[in-house]
């Protein structure tokens, strides 16, 4: 009675499967190629993209097992990981972001937090690219994306094929609609791994090219580039020190424009070093100069770049006060894009002295270096340029030097506090 209605016969009780699933799971001469193309997938999403940066770890930052809390040997603050924010970073030293010297009758003096880490200091010699690495994964690539788009094809010919033979619609089983899901899968993978391999391919390149600008670019003082590690965080005033803040300690102004939110300038080096002992006495906190090191660390921020910006001339043109869109004038602090870090004109307006004396960059990796020199009338560092002079002498990496009892027209400085000994880890 079934057949006369139609109805299929009931399956035998030991048939859990009507449908033809052992042809699926492995008799089907479909699914013959998934093994390879299960492969090839496989493949072409586990091979990385040359030039890819490594994801962070777990602990919120690259290398952070390597590094630990305690930095490096013996070192009891973290290191900067390259990429947490300012605010992270404060919250695992457990310090705070920012801080204020208070100078009395209301002015008070500003600084930013800047992490321990390390940089390379300097303008580096580039590395050319090594393409190998690059080709070899593009063709990962490609050959991926041929093999997917092949097998679907040869896939979808058969069923074309067949139903033309047959002469009725095309008609394909479950095991080959997911065959041709997989082949096109294997196919999309492909593409996306060559597309994302010769993309980073040329930015190495642009990379490289532009390195090679700021090498050619450089000046003989900023080479050999070497790495540096600065092991204790500190602070570092977020504006050039202005005239009120300077004439509330110093109880006089010699800078011939002036201006409450000008920066100081005419101050010798001198004068700067009777400023941060003066203001060390006032405030109970330990002010002084910053080494030429912690300057261009904090001016760079993180950036490789010629500014903290960028390379190009438009980059200055929005983080500082130079020759051609000063009109050879100081301005006040702070109307320019301030670094990651958020310090404001470390490129341009004025020259800003650093506490060491003058010395050759040395190729060895260097730890909290300073020159200092006690004693010795030697020509001081100089950093970050100023209003009145032409691009390449406000880069990151650009120093310049003089003697330490000259003043002069955009001669300025900004001061390091540093952390207090009772903050520090044991």
């Amino acid at each position: 009675m079934s057949g006369s209605l139609g109805l299929r016969p009931p399956a035998p009780r030991g048939d859990l499967f009507p449908l033809p699933w052992v042809r699926f799971l492995g008799y089907n001469p479909a699914m013959r190629p998934l093994p390879a193309i299960l492969l090839l997938a496989l493949a072409a999403r586990a091979a990385p993209s040359p030039g890819a940066e490594a994801p962070p770890s777990p602990q919120g930052g690259e290398g952070r097992d390597e590094r630990s809390e305690s930095g490096v040997r013996g070192q009891p603050w973290p290191l900067w990981d390259e990429q947490e924010p300012i605010e992270q970073y404060a919250r695992r030293a457990n310090l705070p972001p920012t801080k204020a010297l208070d100078f009395g009758n209301g002015v008070k003096l500003e600084l930013v937090l800047i992490p321990a880490g390390k940089f390379i200091m300097g303008t580096p010699d580039p590395t050319p690219v090594d393409e190998e690495p690059f080709v070899t994964s593009i063709w990962i690539g490609q050959f991926a994306l041929g093999a997917g788009l092949g097998v679907l094809l040869v896939l979808l010919g058969t069923v074309v094929i067949r139903a033309v033979r047959q002469r009725r619609r095309p008609q394909y089983s479950l095991a080959r609609f997911l065959a041709m899901i997989v082949a096109a899968g294997v196919g999309v993978l492909g593409g996306t791994h060559w597309w994302k391999a010769a993309r980073a391919l040329s930015g190495a390149k642009a990379e490289y090219a532009a390195a090679l600008v700021r090498y050619s670019g450089a000046d003989d003082w900023e080479k050999p580039a070497h790495e540096v590690t600065l092991t204790k965080p500190y602070y570092l005033g977020k504006f050039e020190m202005t005239q009120e803040q300077y004439q509330q300690v110093m109880g006089t102004n010699p800078s011939h424009f002036h201006g409450r939110d000008l920066p100081v300038v005419q101050v010798s080096w001198d004068e700067a070093e009777e400023f941060c002992k003066k203001a060390s006495e006032k405030t109970r906190q330990t002010v002084r100069l910053p080494t030429g090191a912690e300057w261009e660390y904090a001016c760079r921020a993180g950036t490789k770049t010629a500014y903290n910006t960028g390379d190009a001339e438009t980059d200055l043109d929005r983080a500082g006060w130079y020759c051609e869109n000063s009109r050879h004038t100081i301005h006040p602090v702070g109307q320019k894009t301030p670094n990651a870090w958020g310090l404001y004109d470390m490129h341009g307006n004025v020259w800003e002295w650093c506490l060491d004396a003058y010395a050759g960059h040395c190729a060895e990796p260097a730890v909290d270096p300073q020159f200092p020199f006690p004693g010795q009338r030697r020509d001081r560092v100089m950093r970050g340029g100023a209003c009145n002079v032409f691009p390449e002498f406000c880069r990151s990496a650009s120093r310049y030097r003089d003697n330490p009892e000259r003043r002069f027209y955009a001669g300025g400085f900004r001061v390091v506090v540093a952390v207090a000994p009772q903050t520090e880890k044991e």
